[in-house]
């Protein structure tokens, strides 16, 4: 649940009879009001100082709702799928200017930020979840917001994503906080589970259970594994402390130089 939507006590139920919405109706009053509630969701998480929701959930879940029950679920759901894919489109294109040493850092971002909106998003539309999504399609929709992204936005870069992952942890462990790349994996995990049957490797780093179950011919290959890693992990320390002490000399015999120096 977000704090900026009011979902704590509110549960829709109508009282009156609802007047007949036409066509006109709904694409000129409804879908606008939900499709700005959207867009607004779309842009992520309000800045640190902002106070108070950032769209009034319960007039957005009523014009859901209406649209629903007035027979409008199909016009509704694909708006909605249309809307979010442009903008996921969109992302996409500012994502492809990226330069490779700023790929873990950006996807991370970017996840976490559509991830953010869909947890708003969705509780909007509950009802035509509940009535069209899950009933006459069979699916959720998580679900589908979900693979339009992974389709639009992680599709195409993926492997070279997930190339960039494995060659930090690899090669220059501790270059990116190890809890960036832990949150990056789980939550394309979270997208679409699917990619660890691609990158069992990888996922495996993060993710308990996607390798099947070692089997004792194997023990000898993992602990070489694991040795290598840990010779790459005392190489990466050695280095990062001869730096840091060769600063700590220089420093030093400044200092000294300094002091001698006659005035």
């Amino acid at each position: 649940m977000l704090w900026c939507l009011r979902l704590a006590a509110f549960r829709y139920r109508p009282r009156e009879p609802m007047t007949s919405m036409t066509d006109e109706a709904y694409r000129n009053i409804y879908w606008p009001q939900l499709q700005a509630a959207v867009d607004r969701l779309l842009q992520g998480p309000p800045p640190p100082h902002h106070t108070g929701p950032i769209i009034e959930f319960e007039p957005m879940y009523s014009a859901a709702y209406k649209c629903v029950c007035q027979q409008h679920s199909e016009a509704l759901y694909n708006d909605l799928m249309s809307y979010v894919h442009k903008h996921f489109l969109k992302v996409a294109v500012e994502m492809q200017k990226l330069e490779d040493f700023q790929l873990i850092d950006g996807y991370y971002s970017i996840i976490h930020r559509v991830m953010y909106s869909l947890d708003g998003i969705i509780p909007i539309f509950t009802y035509l979840n509940r009535v069209y999504v899950s009933t006459k399609l069979s699916s959720n929709l998580r679900t589908e917001l979900q693979s339009l992204f992974c389709t639009a936005v992680i599709d195409p870069v993926i492997d070279k994503l997930l190339a960039m992952v494995k060659q930090t942890t690899q090669i220059k462990p501790f270059s990116i906080g190890p809890h960036v790349l832990a949150s990056l994996v789980k939550n394309i995990h979270k997208l679409n589970p699917a990619y660890a049957q691609r990158f069992p490797q990888v996922f495996a780093g993060y993710i308990p259970g996607v390798l099947p179950a070692m089997r004792e011919h194997e023990l000898t290959s993992y602990i070489n594994e694991t040795q290598e890693l840990q010779a790459s992990l005392r190489q990466s320390w050695i280095t990062s402390s001869s730096q840091g002490r060769k600063r700590c000399l220089e420093e030093e015999m400044l200092t000294k130089m300094v002091s001698i120096t006659p005035t």
